[in-house]
């Protein structure tokens, strides 16, 4: 994946004394451009990421990881989809550090209760059905991701009957970040971040009819 962070001024560039590597580029509001988030504003910095199948998306730098897992994901699902899957089984795994407890003493004993907190992923995901004639997905959006490309040999080329995706959460933009705490003391705003302590690594698996079913 190819992309750069960049800035867009009114007035003037920030001056970044060689700290970050923004590109920074005068704002003009009479071509406004599209991010994730809406229209592209000023003094935000954005991850652009280079889209092989369609225009250069802005994604507000706060926002990016979680944006980023969202959509490998639905890409994952449009291609199992597409090469013609009978059923379809996505699970979360969270790594949590967010925990809520009570301590106290129990008739003299010193006592401490930990627990975790359960959370429903909206990316849990199962489907079944009769599956239909595979159909080639590319070109790929996220063509060097590890999976995705195997996917489509396997079941295209090795006539594959189950494949299996798995896709890891990053933690490269996190606001919390030496990259994020230089941008923000900077004066450049990050976006809004939905951003959790929870690293979340997702395990699909995807299987399809015998390839004889539709001769």
């Amino acid at each position: 994946m190819l992309s750069q962070l960049v800035a867009y001024y009114e007035d003037e560039p920030v001056r970044t004394k060689g700290r970050v590597e923004v590109e920074q580029v005068p704002f003009v509001p009479t071509a406004p451009m599209k991010a994730s988030d809406g229209d592209v504003r000023p003094n935000v910095v954005y991850v652009v990421v280079a889209n092989p199948v369609g225009t250069p998306l802005h994604v507000p730098f706060a926002a990016f990881d979680e944006w980023f897992l969202r959509d490998r994901y639905g890409e994952a699902l449009r291609i199992v989809n597409t090469l013609g899957a009978s059923s379809v089984e996505c699970k979360t795994s969270r790594d949590s550090r967010r925990r809520s407890g009570v301590s106290g003493a129990v008739k003299g004993f010193g006592a401490s209760l930990r627990r975790n907190r359960h959370q429903t992923s909206m990316f849990d995901y199962s489907h079944v059905g009769t599956g239909s004639q595979p159909r080639d997905p590319r070109p790929l959006k996220w063509p060097d991701e590890p999976g995705f490309g195997a996917a489509v040999s396997s079941v295209l080329d090795n006539k594959a009957t189950a494949v299996t995706i798995n896709i890891s959460s990053t933690t490269r933009h996190s606001v919390n970040g030496s990259l994020g705490k230089k941008l923000a003391a900077l004066g450049f705003e990050l976006g809004v971040s939905g951003e959790s302590s929870d690293a979340v690594s997702l395990h699909m698996v995807a299987k399809f009819p015998e390839r004889s079913r539709w001769r």
